[in-house]
């Protein structure tokens, strides 16, 4: 059945603004900054240019994931990272952790800086009347403004803007009204989009979620985790999927199981009520898969395949 046909009209997509402070807000410093960031992440960026971003992710040896960020080129050497959900202290540690003789400095952003997230027609009008009638940057591109940047994270399914500032800017402390984390987890959720690394993160191939569409260069050369992403490019599939789910009743907890015929098929990684039963993301074996898209949530209560890998 169609997306659409299961999940609309309950999920809407969000609207309005919301205040708070950024997960991670991570400035990478020093001559050696655009090197050093190159070897870590799994995006090029050789070929970003002032106010251009990248969505990367950040893996271990095993090509495991532990963090994903916006990479965001500023002026002369700097380097920003922003993340909706890995914090910025896992990835400062991270990159500390392969530190060795660049001459690089990691500072975290903290209560000094602020975040104002606008998501749809509201939070477009807003930025609208606060920037002379400007259009807001799309997907790739960033823009300085008020002491910070203003640019399009990957959250959900539609529009969404994320503007980092001092946390002095009265803007934000004024700025608000109907968005709350709940919308923009539905949204997240209903397009697929997970969480990391809370959702799918250390136990996990970027491969499993797809997310080698959208944040891996295969041509780049080395970088922590090349190796076993480019063996499996080569092999060409995963054992697993991460893959959208539904059913009725109670929504049930992350980590719930699975199960076809009494036979574990898969875990749920995180789900959201509907209205009229839940939906949400979970991890399946594909070979599990072979028996149709109904299954049993351990514990009670049915679920079904939304998306077919």
């Amino acid at each position: 059945m169609p997306l659409d046909k299961i999940l609309n009209p309950i999920v809407k997509s969000p609207s309005g603004l919301l205040a708070g402070l950024p997960a991670a807000w991570v400035e990478v410093t020093g001559p050696d900054a655009a090197t050093f960031l190159q070897g870590q992440c799994t995006q090029d960026l050789r070929a970003l240019r002032l106010g251009e971003t990248a969505f990367a992710l950040w893996l271990t040896l095993k090509g495991k994931v532990m963090g994903e960020s916006l990479v965001l080129k500023a002026e002369g050497d700097a380097w920003w990272l922003w993340s909706a959900h890995t914090s910025g202290a896992a990835l400062a540690e991270r990159l500390q952790e392969f530190l060795i003789a660049d001459d690089v400095t990691i500072a975290v952003g903290g209560t000094e800086w602020a975040q104002l997230t606008l998501a749809g027609d509201l939070g477009e009008a807003w930025l609208r009347a606060a920037r002379a009638d400007r259009e807001p940057p799309p997907p790739g591109r960033a823009e300085a403004w008020g002491g910070g940047w203003l640019f399009s994270g990957r959250r959900g399914q539609e529009r969404v803007w994320d503007w980092v500032c001092p946390a002095a800017e009265t803007r934000v402390a004024e700025a608000g009204g109907m968005l709350t984390e709940a919308d923009l987890r539905r949204d997240r959720l209903a397009a697929g989009v997970p969480a990391i690394p809370a959702e799918f993160g250390p136990d996990d191939l970027p491969q499993e979620a797809g997310l080698e569409a959208v944040a891996i260069s295969f041509t780049k050369g080395c970088y922590l985790g090349q190796e076993v992403m480019a063996r499996l490019q080569a092999m060409g599939r995963v054992r697993r999927k991460l893959v959208r789910v539904a059913g009725a009743g109670p929504v049930p907890a992350a980590g719930a199981e699975l199960r076809r015929a009494g036979k574990r098929v898969g875990e749920l990684r995180a789900a959201a009520e509907d209205g009229a039963g839940w939906f949400g993301l979970a991890m399946i074996n594909l070979l599990g898969l072979d028996g149709g898209a109904e299954m049993e949530v351990d514990g009670g209560g049915g679920a079904r395949l939304i998306d077919r890998p």
